[in-house]
């Protein structure tokens, strides 16, 4: 779950310690990334492909909001997106988009401009996104924001790197300043209110 080795592949620039998300429970990971502080990393950086990539967005806002007051809001160049090669049981090649999220503490940084254009993530298939995203750069729009709450962040970036891969190569690489993690405060049918991680990516050419 936790690696201090070198940077995995297609991950520059970011912390040595990495932990990766998979299967178990979210606080299990929360867990893991608080020990490595208290460990005295300086930085860690939280790692998850595919389905998981929802669950490294939470992982990130429950340590930042419940266990580092002070961390840095992780908005900018401290996270990255993007997609890795994977061998299959049958010995085929696949590609999996991944996130990869920076901790560290610090103040926060100052939240992004809002774009005109601003595509909302649900449950359609993920190409009706993705045609979403290239209608909306085609029609001239200086920039595109993907917005997704919960269990479609991970659609939101698969929406990104099949536009850039397949697409739209012109497409800037969004992980220097153009994506935003945060918690929203949603109103329940029961008239609670409870929070969801949210991210928000904006793509320019």
């Amino acid at each position: 779950m936790v690696d201090n080795q070198a940077n995995p592949q297609g991950a520059k620039g970011l912390s040595d310690t990495v932990v990766y998300i998979g299967k178990k429970p979210t606080m299990n990971y929360v867990l893991a990334v608080v020990t490595q502080f208290n460990n005295g990393a300086k930085e860690v950086a939280i790692k998850a492909r595919g389905n998981a990539i929802s669950r490294a967005v939470d992982v990130a806002e429950i340590v930042r909001k419940r266990f580092l007051q002070d961390a840095k809001d992780p908005s900018h160049d401290n996270i990255r997106i993007g997609s890795e090669e994977l061998m299959n049981e049958d010995g085929t090649k696949s590609k999996v988009s991944y996130i990869q999220i920076s901790a560290y503490s610090g103040g926060a940084q100052p939240q992004q401009q809002p774009q005109d254009g601003v595509i909302y993530i649900g449950k359609k298939p993920t190409m009706n996104y993705v045609l979403a995203v290239v209608t909306q750069v085609n029609s001239g729009m200086p920039g595109v924001m993907i917005k997704a709450r919960g269990n479609a962040i991970s659609k939101a970036v698969d929406v990104v790197e099949i536009t850039r891969s397949r697409f739209l190569p012109i497409i800037k690489d969004p992980s220097s300043e153009g994506i935003q993690i945060k918690s929203e405060e949603l109103m329940n049918e029961d008239g609670t209110k409870s929070k969801i991680s949210s991210i928000q990516i904006t793509i320019k050419r």
